[in-house]
């Protein structure tokens, strides 16, 4: 009883936290990264319907943790990291990641796809 109980508290925890994508470039990334965020702008009601967080991570000393966490090569003009509720990395990509597939990586989750039944 103790484990279901630990297992359910974990799941609702989860599903607390927001889907992110987090954007990694240096500044011959500049133009992906402007693209990138008009697409994100354009199609802002269905960012906010699948409650996705945007990160900007400039290359710099300061943010060199979380490019090391991610492992994205510091040479990389732009990365795109779609990271999941339960924290995981879901999708990466070179270049910008058009609306019509990130939500589709999105609603193909079996979290998302229980949040359109709820």
């Amino acid at each position: 009883m103790k484990t279901l109980f630990i297992l359910l508290f974990m799941t609702m925890s989860i599903a607390d936290e927001p889907r992110k994508v987090l954007l990694f470039h240096n500044a011959d990334g500049a133009q992906q990264l402007k693209s990138q965020l008009s697409i994100f702008e354009a199609a802002k009601k269905g960012m906010q319907e699948r409650d996705i967080n945007v990160e900007s991570i400039p290359f710099s000393t300061q943010n060199a943790d979380q490019w090391k966490k991610w492992k994205v090569d510091t040479n990389e003009a732009f990365t795109f990291i779609l990271v999941g509720r339960d924290g995981g990395e879901k999708h990466r990509s070179d270049e910008a990641v058009p609306a019509e597939k990130l939500f589709g990586l999105i609603d193909a989750m079996p979290m998302r796809r229980r949040e359109i039944n709820n």
